[in-house]
C-alpha cells in the first residue's frame, strides 16, 4: 500500500504546485486530524474534520496570492505514512511580498485514507514526527 499512497501524496502536490490547494480533500477521512504552523506567528494551529480543515485554508488562502506547495522529495514510513519535503511559496494579498521557505509534511494513511496530515517548517521535527531519521 505505501507506493500507493506515495503516488496519491505526489499527485496531490503536482496539483498543488499548480496553484490547486482544493486537491487532496477527496483523500481526507471525514476525522482527518490536521496541524500546522502559522507561518506568522510562533504557534501552532490544529483542526479535526474535513469542514475544519476547509474553513482554516480558506482563511489562510485568503492572505496569500499564487500560494503554491511543490514536493521535492517523498519517502515512505512504514505501510502508512508518507513524508514529503519540499517549499511554499506565496505573495502576500496585502503587502505584494513574495515569500518562500521550506514546508515538510507527514501524511499518515488508513485503509486508503488521510487520518493526519502534519506540515512542519523543521526538516528534523517533521522526519521524527514520520518515524524516520536524518
Amino acid at each position: 500500500m505505501s507506493q500507493e499512497n506515495v503516488e496519491s501524496v505526489r499527485d496531490v502536490y503536482d496539483e498543488w504546485a499548480l496553484g490547486n490547494m482544493t486537491a487532496g480533500v477527496e483523500l481526507f477521512d471525514t476525522r482527518v486530524a490536521f496541524e500546522s504552523f502559522m507561518p506568522d506567528a510562533n504557534e501552532r494551529v490544529s483542526a479535526t474534520g474535513v469542514e475544519e480543515v476547509e474553513r482554516f485554508m480558506r482563511e489562510f488562502l485568503a492572505q496569500w496570492r499564487d500560494f503554491r506547495i511543490v514536493g521535492e522529495e517523498f519517502r515512505t514510513a512504514g505501510d502508512d505514512i508518507v513524508f514529503v519535503s519540499g517549499r511554499q511559496t506565496a505573495t502576500g494579498r496585502g503587502s505584494g511580498i513574495a515569500v518562500s521557505d521550506s514546508l515538510h509534511s507527514v501524511w499518515t494513511f488508513r485503509q486508503g485514507a488521510v487520518v493526519k496530515l502534519v506540515f512542519d517548517r523543521n526538516w528534523r521535527r517533521a522526519l521524527e514526527a514520520a518515524g524516520l531519521s536524518a
